[in-house]
């Protein structure tokens, strides 16, 4: 018995099959111009995630396959153009990011707070001059 009601269903499978369209002409394109074969390109060039890869096992095997014939050995990392936009690199390059600005802000805090110490002290004598020259 199916949990989801059959619309439901019927667009999960709807997605699941262009998914799966898409990663085919995806991994084709990649072959055709020569490209390294990964799950990372194919995943990127389909829209997909490299999850969705795996899980699905013709998919998977395919792009094994044409690894595997491109000298590349499966289970063994190869250094590719891709890892500068992978997930972690870009959570990596956020939080340098991140760290830069939050450093850049209390900078400007520090700056700011000793520019308002400044104006109050000038606030204060010119309230102190203003007080001798009022009569009583």
């Amino acid at each position: 018995m199916n949990s989801l009601p059959e619309h439901l269903h019927r667009a999960a499978k709807a997605r699941t099959t262009d998914a799966d369209t898409r990663a085919r002409t995806a991994l084709a394109q990649i072959v055709k111009t020569g490209q390294a074969v990964s799950f990372t390109a194919v995943a990127r060039e389909a829209k997909v995630s490299t999850d969705f890869l795996y899980r699905h096992p013709q998919l998977r095997s395919m792009i094994e396959r044409y690894r595997s014939k491109h000298g590349q050995v499966p289970g063994v990392r190869q250094p590719d153009t891709e890892a500068p936009s992978s997930t972690s690199a870009a959570v990596r390059a956020l939080s340098a990011r991140l760290s830069q600005q939050q450093e850049a802000h209390r900078e400007e805090i520090t700056r700011l707070r000793k520019a308002l110490e400044a104006a109050h002290g000038e606030n204060l004598e010119l309230r102190r001059r203003l007080a001798q020259y009022e009569p009583d």
